[in-house]
């Protein structure tokens, strides 16, 4: 080839920047051949084969050699038209360096002799040659030509869309915004692996983009999968949050419905056992002398009964009276429905039971409220209210109890006489607290399933599909 350059699409963009792949075809020749290469042109050109020629290819103002290079790296085949004056031209054996650089599909076609062998580039030397002298038909050899470049047309095709786009992404500092992704990147990885022996093969540049864009989409996957993660298990831990402040608030709401059943329980047993005693016939008990037995007496007997029967109605209540001690910190028991009468047997609560007329200190271990059970407490003016302090859950040498105490129990001029007081047994309260545990246990196995449908969904959402990345470390 002369000085002049041989080839530059006759439809080059005006962005000399960019590649173009609307040329199929590099023609490198001497300006000496440039008649049969026309002749040659026009042939393909018939059949939309577009080769890239050199007589009018160069825009004004573009380097004619970057012009070229865009040329021969956005061709699926080099054609190099083999003459004397090609074999010596610098230009052209450049044109052969950088096909070669690309690893281009090369297709020596000898249009004349009378060159010596060694002038060659190995690289032409090396390949099969077609015949275009003037001693050969042109179309015979112009069908083995087309049937040269048929030949893995969509192979080679690929080698150069795949070639353009990573000389892009290698231009443009290896931005990442130029890499392959998706269905690209599928076919880019299928057709590396089907280059193993073909002709001709992926470059290093090939390698390195896809390479590059395997590693890119692996990133983005697991930089998505970890958003994912990161999202579930937020979404699993404001779930949890949820579920314990729930359970937690449910626990505290059962708790304090069980305590107000508790209370209402008190109430109702201490308002039954008040409205059955009669003041006056209460004062005359507690004047009994104490050298008497109590069983004589038919007040006694009476104001027991009447204990029995409440202590019947509500089983697990314990109701005891008392009166107000000279010491102003003590009482003095009177009745109490755990002792036994003439009518009633001894109960299992014998072992709670007082004597009749004896002394008790209720601040000695027992909660705030019990400390001062005086009848000044309840208060001896008339009134039609109830007074009653019930104290909160407690524990004595006799066990764990829930009492309520008060009244006052009034004679018929209005007059505090005494007091009454009822303790719940310790069996009750532990009843009432196991209802409201197996109510929570209910509540807790519900929130345990749905954390765990609901971990279940998230990471079946959230696990990794037979995406790219799969299929890739599977091929």
């Amino acid at each position: 080839m002369n000085s002049t350059p041989a080839s530059v699409n006759q439809q080059s963009s005006h962005d000399g920047s960019r590649l173009r792949l609307d040329n199929e075809i590099f023609i490198s020749y001497s300006r000496k051949d440039q008649s049969f290469v026309k002749t040659l042109d026009a042939a393909l050109r018939q059949l939309n084969r577009n080769p890239w020629v050199d007589w009018d290819d160069i825009h004004k103002g573009e380097e004619w050699w970057a012009a070229i290079q865009r040329g021969i790296e956005g061709a699926n085949t080099f054609i190099f038209v083999v003459s004397p004056d090609s074999v010596a031209s610098s230009v052209c054996r450049d044109e052969i360096e950088h096909a070669v650089k690309h690893n281009k599909r090369l297709l020596p076609i000898l249009r004349r002799e009378g060159f010596a062998p060694e002038q060659l580039h190995p690289a032409i030397a090396s390949h099969n040659w077609l015949f275009f002298r003037e001693i050969e038909a042109f179309n015979s050899a112009f069908s083995e030509l087309i049937q040269a470049i048929d030949t893995d047309l969509d192979y080679v095709r690929a080698h150069t869309r795949l070639l353009v786009r990573a000389i892009e992404w290698q231009t443009k500092a290896q931005n990442q915004s130029r890499l392959l992704r998706g269905i690209d990147l599928d076919e880019a990885k299928q057709w590396l692996v089907q280059g193993n022996g073909k002709d001709p093969q992926p470059t290093a540049l090939h390698v390195q983009y896809i390479e590059a864009s395997l590693q890119a989409e692996t990133a983005q996957l697991r930089a998505r999968q970890k958003a994912k993660w990161i999202v579930s298990l937020t979404t699993v831990a404001v779930n949890m949050v949820l579920v314990i402040a729930g359970c937690s608030w449910f626990y505290n709401y059962v708790t304090e419905q069980s305590w107000q059943r508790v209370q209402e329980n008190l109430e109702s047993a201490f308002k039954a056992g008040l409205i059955g005693i009669d003041g006056d016939d209460f004062e005359e008990l507690s004047d009994l002398d104490d050298d008497g037995s109590p069983m004589d007496s038919e007040y006694y007997q009476e104001h027991q009964d009447w204990l029995h029967t409440v202590h019947a109605a509500f089983p697990r209540a314990v109701l005891r009276t008392y009166i107000q001690a000279e010491a102003a910190n003590e009482i003095i028991w009177i009745g109490d429905s755990s002792r036994a009468t003439q009518t009633v047997g001894i109960q299992a609560l014998g072992s709670y039971s007082t004597q009749f007329n004896t002394s008790y200190s209720p601040n000695y271990g027992k909660p705030r409220e019990l400390e001062d059970m005086s009848l000044s407490a309840l208060g001896t003016q008339i009134s039609e209210a109830v007074n009653i302090v019930i104290t909160q859950p407690y524990t004595d040498e006799f066990g764990t109890w829930v009492s309520a105490y008060g009244g006052p129990i009034r004679d018929s001029d209005g007059e505090a006489v005494g007091g009454l007081r009822v303790d719940f047994r310790e069996d009750y309260v532990r009843q009432v607290q196991q209802d409201a545990r197996q109510g929570l246990m209910v509540i807790y196995v519900i929130s345990f399933i749905w954390l765990l449908l609901l971990s279940s969904i998230i990471l079946r959402v959230t696990r990794p599909a037979e995406d790219r990345l799969t299929r890739s470390q599977r091929q």
